[in-house]
Parts: C-alpha cells; structure tokens; sequence
C-alpha cells in the first residue's frame, strides 16, 4: 500500500527532532494564525461600528463557544485514535473511525439545539447592558445554526492531522477564512447591494464559512486516493466497543473544554459588569492574545500527532522526545510573543479599537499577559503530548479544579473586592494559567503517560 507523505514515514527527519516537528505542525500554525487573524478583522470591523458591538461579539462568541465546546472537546479525540492506528498501521480501521466521528457530529448538532434554551436565562444573569445583551443575543443565535459545520470540520480535520495530513486543513482554512473576510466586510458595512446587518452579519458570514469547511474536507475525505488507503467510502456497522473507546478518551476532553470555556463565560460576565468600556477592552486584549495561544495550540496538536503515531507503532523514545520538542517550540514562540505584549501593548489595542479608555484597560491585561506567555506554552504543549498517548483524565481533573476553585475566585477577588477593575480580573487569571501550565508540565515529564492504554 502507498503511504501518505508524512513526517512520520520519512527518515530523512529525525524521529522527534525539531524539523519532524516543524514540518508537521507549521501547516497547524497556519491554520490557526489564518483563523486568528479573521477573528482580529472582523472585531475590528464591529469596533468601528460600537463599543456595545465589539463587546457583544466577544460576550456572545464566548457563550457560543461554551455550549460547542464539549461537543468539540469529544470529536477533537479523533486525532488521538487516528494517529494512533496511523502509527499501527491500521489503516482500514482509519475510515471507520472517521465515520463513527461524522455520526457523533451529527447528533451533537441534534443535542447542540437544546441549549438554545439557556441564551436568555444566561445573558440575563450576565446583566450586561440591555443593548450589549441584545447584540449578543443576535450573534449567538445566528452562530447556532452552522454547528453541523463546525462539528464536522472538527471530525475530519482530526482525521487529516491523524494520519499526518496537516496541509488539507490548512488549505480549506485559508479558503473557509477568506469566504468569512470577503462576507463579514460586504454584510457587517453593507456593501455591493447587501444590507449593513453589522453585528449579524458577522455572525452570519462566520456561519456560512464554517459550512463551507465542512463541506470541503468531505469532499477531500471521500478521494479515490483517501478511499483506497484507508476506506473512507465504507460505512461501518456501530460497534459499542469502539463507541466505548470513543467516550472514555473523548468525554473527558470535552468535559475539559467545556469546564474551561464554562469558567471563561463567567469571567467575561464578571467583566461584563464592569461597563461596555471594560468588555470592549477585555474582547480586544483576547482578539489580540490569539496571536499567541492558537499557534500554540497548532504545534500542541502537533504533538498529539507525533505522540500517537509513535504510540501506536509502540517507539514510547520517539514520541517522548516528540512531546519535548514541541514544548521547547512552544517556549520559545511565547517568548517571543511576550515581549511584543511588554514593548507595544498599547499600539496593539489602538489597532482594534480608537476608544481611550478601552486601549487605555486593554493594554493593562496585555501586559499581564506577557507575565504568563511561558506557562501557557508548557500548559498547552504538554496537554497536546498528553493527549496523544489518550491522558485526558488527568487534564480533566486539573482544569475542573484549577478553573472553578482557583481562577474564578481569584478574578472575582481582584476584580471586586479590591476594586481592581478588569486588571485585577486579569491578575486572577494570571495566577491560574501559570499554575495550571506548571501543573500540567509535571505530569508529562512524569511519564505515566507512556504505558497508558486506550
């Protein structure tokens, strides 16, 4: 059978080193930039039409992302199976995966609706402004129907990655993005004929772009060449035994993503509290932020590849040195990224928005955010590395406690209680991410990880 042209086949890559690494998670990186970028356009785009929208896309994107975000969280597995079996050279097993991954997207989509009921209970406890409140109602609404898009690209981005295919994803990003820059800039302002929607018309053309990825990695999916290696056209019977091995990896991790997204939502209704001007600032600094921890999150699922591959073809040496690879990776982009949060804090946030006092407190939280950069790269790289070899528990644990008995109270007790504002939320935050990503650190370097079983 031909093989894929991967870095795990290729031995002219050092098993583990830096270029394997590179060559597997740059297109990962891409992804994630091309998609961080289009968030920082279109939050600039709403921040010249109001403070009130530019907070709202925040306050709703969150919201929005904590209801996806345990359904994301259990399809994301698909990269631990998939590199697995990759690894064992079980390649016919690779289709069948993938497809138990589109069933569950689809009845994740089913279930999705049902919180559709809590967006108004949610934003009244929120008690934000009564205009913020209904901008974001619109986004969030709108944004709720393209689920099926996001699941789906989800289930078949982690099906690419897992056999060492990161360029398709990355290609269909770049095209999904351009789509949602293209459609956010004509709906948001109204222009060529369409109507100005603004903030709906953000939400709208996120929507259509997410469709449009979904619709496109199938296509590519079901390939005569996908088909041949790895039997994509096939549709298998249901076996409970891999459903089983599904929900006992996947299930923590989307109980993980929806705890931190859950923990993240209640910041945001803390900051919402405080002014439109103090959640317009608090959406800017983190539109900004994304430069730096979603390429970190690329090479994270750059180590969960290589980790699962050299799991599955049981060389534990291999993926060890692969998960320290990606760390050191990591480190030294958030270096990077830190000084430019110390050195041009307030340049950065006069690019999202023109309002004083909202570069004024953004810029406060991007300086905070260059104390934790290091932490937060060895969290989130070692959390990808743990997860390849299927360590979720344990993660999900950590971020349970970390996030609801650490994070919360502390941000409530800096923000409120001394007065401190949105900063003082942030120095909370700050003391939570770099505990977690030290905690976490330790667990991969303890090596428990290498004789699990899934």
């Amino acid at each position: 059978m031909e093989q894929s042209d991967t870095p795990a086949n290729h031995r002219e890559y050092s098993p583990g080193s830096y270029r394997q690494v590179w060559i597997l998670s740059y297109p990962i990186i891409i992804t994630m930039i091309s998609q961080t970028f289009m968030g920082l356009a279109s939050t600039i785009m709403l921040g010249r039409i109001s403070t009130a929208q530019l907070g709202a896309s925040g306050l709703g994107g969150t919201i929005m992302w904590t209801c996806f975000s345990f359904f994301n969280g259990l399809l994301s597995s698909a990269n631990t199976f998939i590199a697995q079996d990759y690894g064992a050279k079980e390649y016919k097993n690779i289709g069948k995966m993938m497809w138990y991954y589109i069933y569950i997207s689809i009845a994740s989509y089913l279930v999705l609706f049902l919180f559709q009921f809590a967006i108004d209970p949610i934003l009244r406890l929120i008690n934000s402004s009564a205009e913020v409140a209904t901008y974001s109602n619109t986004y969030i609404r709108i944004r709720f129907y393209s689920g099926i898009g996001v699941f789906v690209s989800f289930s078949l981005a982690g099906f690419f990655r897992g056999i060492g295919d990161t360029r398709t994803p990355m290609y269909v990003a770049i095209i999904s993005n351009v789509i949602n820059l293209v459609a956010s800039y004509i709906l948001i302002f109204g222009k060529y004929g369409f109507p100005r929607l603004e903030i709906a018309g953000a939400s709208i053309a996120n929507g259509i772009a997410s469709v449009m990825s979904g619709i496109l990695l199938f296509i590519v999916c079901l390939s005569s060449k996908n088909n041949r290696e790895y039997a994509t056209r096939s549709f298998p019977h249901i076996e409970f035994a891999q459903i089983r091995r599904i929900v006992w990896v996947g299930v923590p991790m989307g109980v993980q993503f929806l705890l931190d997204n859950g923990s993240f939502s209640l910041f945001s209704a803390f900051i919402a509290r405080m002014g439109d001007a103090p959640l317009a600032a608090n959406n800017a600094a983190i539109s900004i932020m994304s430069t730096s921890f979603m390429p970190l999150i690329g090479i994270s699922i750059g180590a969960t590849i290589l980790v699962g591959q050299y799991i599955g073809s049981k060389e534990i040496e291999y993926a060890r040195k692969s998960g320290y690879t990606a760390i050191k990776f990591g480190f030294m982009y958030a270096g990077a990224i830190a000084t430019c949060f110390f050195i041009f804090h307030e340049q950065l946030l006069s690019l999202v928005s023109k309002d004083p006092e909202v570069v004024r407190l953004g810029a406060k939280i991007l300086m905070l955010a260059g104390i934790f950069q290091i932490s937060d790269a060895f969290g989130i790289c070692s959390n990808g590395a743990l997860r390849g070899a299927g360590d979720t528990r344990f993660t999900m644990l950590v971020g349970l406690s970390y996030a609801w008995f650490l994070f919360i109270p502390l941000a409530y007790f800096f923000g409120f209680t001394l007065n401190g504002g949105v900063a003082g939320a942030w120095v909370g935050a700050t003391i939570y991410i770099i505990l977690y990503g030290v905690t976490v650190f330790i667990r991969f370097r303890r090596g428990k990880w290498e004789s699990l079983k899934i």
